[in-house]
Parts: C-alpha cells; sequence; structure tokens
C-alpha cells in the first residue's frame, strides 16, 4: 500500500512562493502543471532538482508528486525539508519507472502532467516555456525541453524512432563516438542537428523531462507498466503520435540531466535496458507473421548486452593512470 504524506500549499498572489527552507512551494487552486518526480536512492540530486522548480516555472501555477520507490538513503525526508508542499507517495517497494510515474499521475489535477528525472536541474524559465508551447498549440500532443550534460552539450536525446541501426549507431555506441558524424547516426538523432531558434518535431523524446497534455496522458493511460525501465518514454511518444498529435521539442527550454554516462553500467540495468529494448521491437515491429523472429531479436539483444557488460568489466580492470582517480 502507497503511504502519502504532504499537502497542497495555500493558494497565495503570486503563481509560486518560496518555502522556509529555499525550496518551491507548490499553489493550491487547480494547477497549470503536475510535476511527478520518481525517486529511488536519490539523496544526492532531489535537492537541487526541486530547488530549481522555483525558477523554471514563473508563470505558472503547479503541484510536486515525488513517488519513492523504497530508497534506502533518506530522499523521502529531503524532498519533505526542501520541498514541504510537495505530495510524496512512498510505494514501499521498487516499482520501476513506468509504474511509479503512473501512481504519481493519477494523484495530480494539473492540466499538463510533467515527467522528471531526480538527476535534472532546469534552467530559469525553461519550464514556462513548455507549458506555453502546450496552452497554444493543440497539434502538440508531448514537447520536452533540450537536454544537456552537465558540460551543456547536447545529450542526444531528441530522437527518431530506433531501427535496427539504432544498436549499433545510438547515441552512446562506439561507432558513434568515433564517426559522429555518419548519416545513420544524424538520422537517428536528428536532435543535434537542430538550431536553437525554433521548436522541431521527433519522434520520441526522453522520460527524464517529458510534458504531456493531462487528456492524452489519461486517453492512452500513461506508461505501459510491461517496461520496468527503459524505452517506455519511446514506447508512450509513439503511441500518442498513432493517435495523431505532434512530438516536439522547444529547444529554448533547457535542463541539465546528469545522466551518469561515465558510470559503468550495472549488469541489472543493461539487462533491464536490452529486455525492455526487445519489449518495444516486439510490440511495434514483430506483429503478425513477424513474430516468428522474436526469439532471433531476443537472443541477438542478449548477446549484446553480454557484450557491453564484457566490455564494462575490461574497463574496470584496466589499472588506473598513476595520480588519476580510478
Amino acid at each position: 500500500m502507497d503511504v502519502e504524506v504532504g499537502a497542497r500549499g495555500n493558494a497565495g498572489a503570486r503563481p509560486v512562493s518560496r518555502s522556509r527552507t529555499g525550496g518551491p512551494r507548490a499553489d493550491s487552486g487547480n494547477p497549470d502543471l503536475s510535476i511527478v518526480i520518481v525517486t529511488y536512492n536519490s539523496r544526492r540530486h532531489i535537492g537541487a532538482c526541486l530547488e530549481s522548480l522555483g525558477q523554471a516555472l514563473c508563470r505558472y501555477r503547479f503541484e510536486i508528486v515525488v513517488v519513492d520507490n523504497a530508497s534506502s538513503d533518506g530522499t523521502p525526508d529531503l524532498v519533505r525539508s526542501v520541498s514541504p508542499d510537495a505530495v510524496v507517495v512512498e510505494t514501499g517497494a521498487n516499482l520501476g519507472f513506468a509504474r511509479a510515474n503512473n501512481r504519481g499521475i493519477a494523484r495530480t489535477r494539473g492540466r499538463h502532467v510533467l515527467v522528471l528525472n531526480p538527476d535534472t536541474v532546469a534552467d530559469p524559465g525553461s519550464l514556462d516555456h513548455l507549458v506555453e508551447l502546450l496552452d497554444t498549440d493543440e497539434s502538440i500532443g508531448i514537447v520536452a525541453p533540450r537536454l544537456l550534460n552537465l558540460d551543456r552539450s547536447d545529450q542526444g536525446t531528441a530522437r527518431s524512432f530506433p531501427t535496427p541501426a539504432a544498436a549499433l549507431l545510438g547515441r552512446r555506441s562506439p561507432l558513434t563516438r568515433l564517426w559522429p558524424g555518419n548519416p545513420w547516426s544524424r538520422r537517428y538523432l536528428i536532435g543535434r542537428e537542430q538550431p536553437d531558434s525554433g521548436v522541431f518535431p521527433v519522434d520520441w523524446v526522453s522520460g527524464a523531462c517529458l510534458m504531456i497534455r493531462r487528456e492524452l496522458a489519461d486517453r492512452t493511460g500513461g506508461f505501459d507498466e510491461a517496461f520496468f525501465m527503459y524505452w517506455e518514454d519511446a514506447d508512450w511518444c509513439r503511441r500518442v503520435k498513432d493517435g495523431g498529435h505532434q512530438v516536439v521539442c522547444e529547444p529554448r527550454s533547457k535542463v541539465l540531466h546528469d545522466e551518469g554516462a561515465r558510470r559503468s553500467p550495472r549488469p541489472h540495468q543493461v539487462r533491464a535496458f536490452h529486455e525492455s529494448a526487445y519489449r518495444y521491437y516486439a510490440k511495434h515491429h514483430l506483429t503478425g507473421l513477424r513474430r516468428a523472429f522474436r526469439p532471433v531479436v531476443y537472443g541477438a539483444l542478449m548477446a549484446r548486452a553480454g557484450l557491453v557488460l564484457a566490455a564494462s568489466r575490461a574497463r574496470r580492470a584496466r589499472p588506473s593512470p598513476i595520480g588519476r582517480e580510478a
């Protein structure tokens, strides 16, 4: 059973006020935006994430719901300290990304919903731009900011729908790093080619920061809970586009995402990534007569997962240069 702690903030003269600890204080009334953040041992990041929201949203009313997947590092207590008006839902177990977000969305009331990672920091005014765009263009179903690495380089998360080539030429693949301008990666990582001067359409965006219209979130049923973590964002964007709405990136809106690209992947994360990749391809591509290819695709993805883990182990076993951190 979920345990919910927290209260809606009291309405004031301004859309956003500040708590006594300096964190954002969400308004009561009818919020324009509901922000859902799923945490799991996120104490290191969640404070900065919450602190950034008061400046990222200056013109719209908002509420915050944090769904904690049984953290053991005191994350819920820190959330209550930084953002006293946030609703904290403690699930008591690790429900995964998709299921926990759906729990949070079900507790919200805003006209739009923002799914936000705890390891993000939004630039001032960045979320105002996203709300404004949904309010002014009814053809848009999902909008996302330009996600940036900590050095403010583009993270490559505004993409075309994945094809088999993405397994070899995705944003983190060795081939893409060695030959970043190759035509296959450029077709997949389409956001990197776009200037900051205007909104541009994409196929899918990262669930690290994704804003969707309330009615679409309700109509599509939210994230597909068959995905524990990874690829649920691509699946949701595909269903929104299949329903006739656009998915776009608003590059004026910028959000830093501490994705941990330099950290070695953990075995359960690698397996979950490849299991979800298989689930995505099976759901959207391996239907009808193509179902016969499912064992082949699953075997290929599990083999890739093994290679990723082997490469990670080899990097960890390599001796560190003298005078540098391992």
